[in-house]
């Protein structure tokens, strides 16, 4: 038979495993049930088969999450457990691998919880998008805690430790019991009006039903609604409350609390220094690099020969001159053409006026001329003239009057008889 066919049973078992690690609804199981076979283990581990009337399921609980327990188990208690189901490899058997467990009764809180949260995660008060970012250097952080609790002392001692410049005033809030979250409600909306950078809301851990009071819608809408980030910190790593999904910021401690709200003092200073560090470094070499090309640029062809730097343009000017003497000969020549040819131009209706002037000219002549009294005259008229005055009438002389007399060819005297 062919050998590729079949693989071992670890192999098998590994897959099986790896199939219910994939679903991710195996991952948190809310199931209650009935304490069977109870054997806690001198490790701290806790082994004992959940049932009830019908059917029975192996289960672990680590040490790590037993130490959290309030309560002694027992064969026979009723239980509400939150566990992830997976496949141990070696026996091939799948199990509870559980993180929590409550006694009866309070099952409806879980049932409780997850319904709210459900209904807020849909409305979207949970969103990334309506986070407010966690100021870096705050000024001022307001702490809302029990008054007797450690999570306000170990805050304190954390964030003047890591950055002593920052204000912190502590604001007294009873973190359980019935109705408390109304005190926690009224003290969070004062706090919120007085303008600090920061609210931290933390009080160590404890079962769900001493978290409860964080757990409720009204504070939930409280939180969302504050103007000022918040950083919750309420219970333990694997506490989970409404107050934690709807705040800006989760921790799981307060000591986690304190190390978010706050710049570490030693590792700012470590920066600083890197920085100055960096800063000499970079601005040596920046001096470095201006020395160099301060060098380059001494010894550079154009300041070592200084002349090279007008060379061109002196060549060029020489070359435009040339070009302004060359045009300038042109304008000249084009501009002595152009004279030339209106002084032709002039002398050419010059002539044709002065000829047409004297064609006029001539025609009066011809005109005065034939006017003229000579021209009477020779054909026998003269011209009496007594002391060059015309004689128009007898009556103008007297006997022995001296007159002048104009004939067409010269002038004679006579006397009046």
């Amino acid at each position: 038979m062919d050998a590729k066919k079949y693989i071992s049973v670890h192999t098998l078992n590994k897959y099986i495993k790896a199939r219910f690690d994939q679903d991710a609804s195996l991952h948190n199981v809310y199931i209650t049930g009935e304490i069977s076979n109870y054997r806690p283990h001198p490790s701290g581990h806790l082994y004992f088969t959940l049932k009830d009337d019908h059917s029975r399921i192996s289960a672990v609980m680590f040490s790590s999450a037993a130490k959290k327990l309030q309560f002694q188990l027992e064969n026979g208690m009723k239980v509400y457990i939150r566990a992830r189901v997976s496949v141990y490899e070696v026996t091939g058997e799948y199990q509870l691998y559980v993180q929590s467990i409550e006694q009866d009764g309070l099952g409806k809180l879980y049932l409780a919880f997850e319904d709210l949260k459900k209904k807020l995660a849909k409305e979207g008060l949970f969103d990334e998008k309506y986070k407010k970012p966690i100021p870096r250097f705050p000024k001022s952080i307001a702490i809302l805690a029990a008054k007797s609790g450690d999570a306000v002392h170990d805050f304190i001692e954390i964030a003047h430790s890591r950055f002593p410049f920052v204000r912190l005033i502590f604001f007294p809030i009873p973190v359980q019991g019935k109705n408390a979250y109304l005190k926690i409600i009224e003290t969070l909306q004062n706090v919120d009006r007085i303008g600090f950078d920061l609210i931290v809301i933390t009080r160590g851990g404890g079962t769900i039903e001493n978290l409860w009071n964080f757990n409720e819608e009204a504070l939930a809408r409280v939180i969302f609604q504050c103007q000022t980030p918040i950083i919750s910190a309420v219970g333990h790593e694997l506490d989970f409350t409404i107050c934690d999904f709807v705040s800006d910021l989760r921790c799981p401690t307060p000591t986690a609390a304190a190390v978010s709200a706050t710049p570490d003092q030693e590792e700012l200073k470590k920066h600083l220094n890197g920085l100055t560090q960096q800063l000499v470094h970079d601005m040596n070499h920046y001096l470095q690099n201006c020395q160099q090309t301060l060098n380059r640029l001494k010894n550079s062809y154009f300041l070592t020969t200084p002349e090279a730097l007008y060379s061109q343009e002196i060549l060029r000017l020489t070359h435009l001159q040339d070009q302004f003497s060359y045009q300038f000969k042109l304008l000249n020549m084009k501009i002595e053409q152009q004279l030339l040819h209106h002084q032709k131009q002039l002398k050419q209706k010059m002539d044709q006026n002065i000829q047409k002037q004297n064609y006029k000219i001539q025609q009066l002549i011809i005109q005065l001329d034939a006017l003229s009294p000579l021209k009477v005259m020779q054909r026998g008229y003269t011209l009496i003239k007594k002391d060059n005055q015309l004689i128009k009438s007898q009556n103008d002389v007297k006997t022995d009057d001296l007159i002048d007399i104009q004939f067409y060819d010269g002038m004679r005297k006579a006397q009046i008889k």
